[in-house]
């Protein structure tokens, strides 16, 4: 049975550090997770807040809004890969295909829980529906949109990973795979200390963002 430790993990990434190979990786798999989190949790936000704007378009989007979050991303990843090629574009597709459902939900359940009274208030004075969009409903979502955007953290690498398993010649996916391959499990558990690294610091990232918006939501 093989063992490992701590120290022999921390001599993999030492030595992938010296040969410049952590910086790759890690380069090439923040790239994908960056701008698929933009695409995908951003605009999933987006999208559900503009649903706010219909009921009857929400109402008969649910089942498959619905239907496509309950798809797990190992299924579809390979089509993405057939379908845009196995360089940067079928991660970022990947991993935006990841957060949109979450963001898009979250965003949507904020804006029904704005105050009604409050938009009540809004319409008795005259304020057109855009105007309680901007004014009422992305304010008082943002929380439920952070929230979504924390959650999707987790997903937007795993989903990353992923796409790097199927087909990638760098990245902290490839690193795995590269060392499942050849039974070089310190190698393996390195890139997982990596995942759950990236994991910590896009989050940080997020509550940067959070502490940024409230105090903006404050004045």
């Amino acid at each position: 049975m093989a063992h490992f430790s701590p120290a022999q993990i921390i001599t993999v990434l030492v030595e992938n550090v010296g040969t410049g190979e952590l910086w790759t990786d890690l380069g090439v798999t923040a790239q994908e997770v960056l701008m698929g989190f933009v695409i995908g949790a951003l605009g999933g936000s987006l999208l559900g807040l503009l649903l706010w704007y219909s009921r009857f378009v929400a109402d008969l989007s649910a089942p498959f809004i619905t239907a496509i979050g309950s798809i797990p991303v190992l299924a579809v990843a390979p089509m993405m890969i057939i379908w845009f090629g196995t360089g940067l574009v079928s991660k970022v597709v990947i991993v935006a295909f990841s957060c949109v459902i979450v963001s898009l939900t979250n965003a949507y359940r904020g804006a029904q829980k704005v105050d009604t009274d409050l938009l009540d208030l809004m319409r008795s004075f005259g304020s057109s529906k855009t105007q309680a969009f901007t004014k009422a409903i992305v304010p008082g979502a943002m929380s439920w949109v952070i929230a979504g955007l924390k959650l999707n953290v987790g997903f937007a690498i795993i989903g990353a990973v992923v796409g790097e398993f199927i087909s990638s010649s760098a990245g902290v996916g490839h690193m795995i795979v590269t060392g499942s391959s050849s039974f070089a499990m310190n190698q393996v558990l390195a890139g997982v200390v990596v995942v759950m690294a990236m994991v910590l610091v896009f989050g940080l990232l997020i509550d940067l963002l959070e502490r940024v918006l409230l105090r903006w939501d404050r004045r």
